[in-house]
């Protein structure tokens, strides 16, 4: 009997902290940002790319299939230490000689081992199948890996060839309107929950995109009570009318700095705040998480702001993504966007109200004020690269 790999409920995790409902609706006098980290440490330090050596491309992670294991376990920890090393070195197969009754129930324990590896390292998820046998003290595990990791695509396997997290995302939107797409990953130091965690960039809020077991594929699906099609219409609604502020506030002759500043100004002039958030969220309609709540209702919680500047931002050619975290300890979006050359932070929900006559608060910030702000500062360098 096979157990598969518990990759479903990383997914799911990944899905819930990206779809949660976002805060933040309070309207007290902001404080002026302050230089700040973007860890949540207290020393200053603005935000930079990555300088480690980039990451490789079109190789496998080993170049010789690794040979099986063999070992002797006497203790759950050292057979838990063996599996941890033969799935970092991409091994198909652990044979294991058992000393001692320790494992009672061995499929069903060996399987909770893996989940407490996959818990503790999740770079280590890309682990889609693990078949357990046992014969007397011999204890067999078979692992199936993603294939990403080792080139080990079915022949004939003809996806759409992504080598990056943005490019994952690009493929994402490329084909939103279809219920999968097959998709090639060809940099093994990719990690499972970062991709899937990026995949919510796609979507506008709208359809979750994750990638299947075996991460040869990306899936749409809709949320809550939604169809697909529903989802669909809400998307090409909210591109039209994105396309009719473009056309409204953008003129030829603007900067990029400019068009930042037109379309940040709009959102955070026209958008107010839905604040059945706090007082009966049940009754708060899901476009109110949605660009189409911005732009078509000029209602949205922070969901919202963030979706619509994306939106914006991205069809006036300003590469642009969400981020997800807390401020002031609330569930909260917000953006981060290249801006003439410079990765820089968004925040249009702490702006709502203004028009930006006196200035913004949180338009271009080189840094966030950690006292205020936290979030995943490895998955934002993920997606700038």
């Amino acid at each position: 009997m096979k157990h598969k790999a518990f990759l479903a409920v990383a997914l799911c995790l990944a899905l819930g902290c990206c779809m949660a409902l976002c805060a933040c609706g309070k309207k007290e006098a902001l404080p002026a940002a302050t230089p700040a980290p973007v860890e949540s440490s207290t020393a200053a330090a603005p935000l930079v790319p990555p300088t480690d050596t980039p990451l490789p491309v079109g190789t496998p992670a080993v170049t010789a299939a690794p040979e099986p294991m063999v070992i002797t376990a006497g203790s759950r920890e050292e057979l838990k230490h063996a599996m941890a090393d033969a799935i970092e070195g991409l091994c198909p197969r652990l044979t294991a000689e058992i000393r001692g009754d320790w494992l009672e129930q061995p499929k069903m324990d060996v399987q909770n081992l893996y989940n407490e590896i996959a818990a503790a390292r999740p770079e280590l998820k890309y682990v889609y199948d693990l078949e357990i046998s046992v014969d007397g003290s011999q204890l067999v595990c078979t692992f199936r890996y993603m294939p990403y990791k080792t080139g080990d695509f079915p022949e004939g396997f003809a996806g759409q060839e992504v080598s990056s997290i943005p490019e994952l995302i690009a493929a994402a939107e490329e084909n939103i309107g279809q219920e999968a797409v097959l998709v090639r990953i060809t940099n093994p130091a990719l990690e499972p929950d970062a991709m899937n965690r990026a995949l919510q960039q796609a979507g506008g809020g709208y359809l979750l995109c994750m990638l299947n077991r075996d991460a040869t594929a990306i899936q749409y699906s809709a949320p809550y009570n939604l169809s697909r099609e529903d989802c669909l219409a809400a998307l090409a609604e909210a591109d039209r009318l994105a396309d009719r502020v473009i056309a409204q506030v953008i003129t030829e002759d603007m900067s990029q700095w400019e068009k930042a500043e037109a379309l940040y100004a709009y959102v955070t002039s026209t958008v107010s705040y839905d604040q059945r958030y706090y007082s009966d969220r049940n009754s708060m309609p899901y476009e109110s998480q949605t660009a189409l709540g911005a732009l078509r209702d000029g209602m949205a919680i922070c969901g919202g702001y963030a979706h619509a500047v994306k939106l914006l931002f991205e069809k006036a050619g300003i590469p642009c993504f969400n981020v997800t975290g807390k401020y002031f300890g609330e569930n909260h979006m917000w953006n981060i966007a290249l801006l003439d050359g410079q990765w820089l932070w968004f925040d249009a929900t702490s702006d709502r109200g203004s028009t930006g006559e006196f200035g913004f608060l949180r338009f271009a910030l080189t840094e966030l004020d950690s006292t205020k702000y936290t979030w995943d500062q490895e998955q934002v360098q993920w997606l700038i690269g």
